[in-house]
């Protein structure tokens, strides 16, 4: 499956729902820098965990193959225990595919250690971001100009009912990134694309081509972000203050609450 970026889909903005952090705040404006998030600290559960493809489990020379494969990463055991533990395995099917799924789990925390990953969606104007992601509408949404390539490459979020699946003896570079830009159906509603980096500590085989964070921030390119939206509930003053003592120049609009209707109108 091809993964498909927001130049793709002809947007030319999209957006990031966060709550008003002065830091953060003042780090992008002054600083010209964003924050990446930890995959850990993501509120599903299930997001940016792979999962192994256990199709194949049945087929007693692709699990040898597999414990061949999981003996350089599984901690270190008296070779008399290990042989045991690995002949258990192979000759059970149930335990060779529970294996596999320790071994993931293990695996995801090296993908909390390699990545970091910046959310963003293509409409301002949607009350549950604005109440799960931006402090109950007491937040901020920024507003980024997709013709930057940065931005323009943010990769569009799957929305499936299955983890993807990754062959643990053919993991591809597009395979071993798919868990990264997949999620649940439940979360179709924020039509998310995602802007993934490594970490600056991550292991030298990382994957290559993406950009490498510094302290889990990346630097933000002129003409990137072009404009800040302010929640309903949202502390003006002092968010303004910030603003302009730190870009004067940048477009500020606020969400306000319809009169008639439960929708979020930009101002």
């Amino acid at each position: 499956m091809q993964l498909v970026k927001a130049v793709d889909r002809g947007l030319r903005r999209l957006y990031h729902y966060e709550r008003f952090c002065p830091k953060y705040l003042t780090d992008m404006l002054a600083e010209q820098h964003f924050h990446l998030s930890n995959p850990s600290k993501f509120n599903d559960p299930w997001d940016s965990c792979p999962c192994f493809d256990t199709t194949q489990a049945d087929d007693p020379a692709y699990r040898a193959r597999c414990i061949r494969f999981i003996r350089g990463f599984v901690p270190h055991l008296p070779d008399s225990e290990r042989l045991q533990y690995e002949a258990m395995i192979q000759a059970d099917r149930r335990l060779f595919v529970k294996a596999l799924q320790t071994f993931g789990d293990a695996l995801r925390s090296v993908v909390v250690a390699r990545f970091r990953t910046y959310c963003l969606t293509p409409k301002a104007d949607m009350p549950l971001m604005w109440s799960h992601y931006a402090d109950h509408h007491r937040g901020i949404c920024l507003e980024f100009d997709t013709s930057e390539p940065l931005f323009g490459n943010a990769v569009k979020v799957e929305y499936q009912m299955t983890l993807p699946a990754i062959d643990i003896l053919n993991q591809t570079d597009e395979a071993s990134f798919r868990p990264l830009v997949t999620k649940s159906p439940d979360w179709c509603y924020e039509n998310e694309y995602r802007i993934v980096a490594r970490h600056q500590n991550a292991a030298e085989n990382a994957p290559s081509h993406f950009p490498i964070t510094t302290d889990d921030f990346l630097p933000l390119n002129p003409g990137a972000l072009i404009g800040i939206i302010l929640g309903c509930r949202a502390e003006v003053n002092a968010i303004m203050a910030l603003v302009t003592q730190h870009a004067p120049d940048l477009p500020v609009k606020r969400a306000v609450q319809a009169i008639n209707s439960y929708t979020l109108l930009i101002e």
